[in-house]
């Protein structure tokens, strides 16, 4: 079985591919990675100006690394292994929109 991919490694394949300087990019798309990304990082940081960061289809089971994203407004998880939806204290006064579908979701609580 591969070794699974870190968010590291990811970013480096999508800078290098796409030739443009993530720390500006306001789009980031990390959708189905060969081998999958399983853990989200503090990696994440790195993407300053990202408004829209996809990690749908890995197999991602915590939400994690998002401190430090100030702009991020959509969250694209679906297809992945998320069972508690936590991790958000970073970007809960910017992000607007939270792709979840797909995936092992157990319960939702929600606070006032």
């Amino acid at each position: 079985m591969a070794k699974a991919t870190s968010i590291k490694e990811a970013l480096a394949r999508v800078e290098k591919e796409s030739g443009v300087s993530l720390a500006q990019a306001e789009k980031v798309d990390l959708t189905a990675q060969v081998p999958s990304i399983e853990k989200m990082d503090a990696s994440l940081g790195v993407l300053k100006a990202c408004r829209h960061l996809s990690l749908s289809t890995n197999n991602v089971d915590r939400i994690a690394g998002l401190n430090g994203m100030a702009s991020l407004e959509i969250l694209s998880l679906g297809r992945n292994q998320v069972k508690k939806l936590e991790g958000f204290d970073g970007i809960s006064e910017t992000l607007q929109q939270l792709w979840i579908s797909y995936n092992m979701l157990e319960k939702m609580v929600i606070l006032p």
